[in-house]
């Protein structure tokens, strides 16, 4: 991946999706080395593969999250609210949710990043062009 793709949403979520399935940033260090140079290009493979769609429904979970901020003018949204804008299952936003804690621990909800993806979305879009925003919209983590 290039420099400019873990920018991204999607790419930040990719990365944290490996590192989490790894164990963690220590383990895949001191397994991998600092820098990854122990790690051959066919594992890289398999462990992006693996974390992709974990990686995917994160991103488009935190773009969905902003879009509703957006169109509803919230400054920060609730998992409820969430849900409610997206006609959303209790049990799949809370699913996912969890998903995203695991991926951005520092965070319990997607309300700051999604901040920055409102900053950067210039007028209204459409809901059906939302799930395009996760592999061009960047955060900064």
């Amino acid at each position: 991946m290039g420099r400019r793709a873990l920018d991204t949403i999607l790419g930040h979520c990719i990365a944290r999706a490996v590192i989490h399935d790894e164990g963690g940033l220590e383990v895949a260090e001191a397994k991998y080395g600092p820098n990854a140079e122990r790690w051959s290009t066919l594992s890289k493979l398999r462990a992006v593969t693996k974390a992709t769609p974990k990686a995917s429904r994160v991103a488009t979970f935190i773009v969905l999250w902003a879009v509703g901020m957006m169109e509803e003018g919230k400054e920060s949204y609730s998992i409820t609210e969430y849900q409610r804008y997206w006609n959303e299952n209790e049990r799949q936003a809370y699913r996912v949710q969890n998903e995203f804690r695991e991926l951005w621990p520092e965070f319990d909800t997607p309300n700051e990043l999604a901040a920055q993806v409102v900053k950067q979305v210039n007028g209204r879009i459409a809901k059906r062009d939302a799930a395009k925003l996760p592999m061009t919209l960047q955060v900064e983590a």
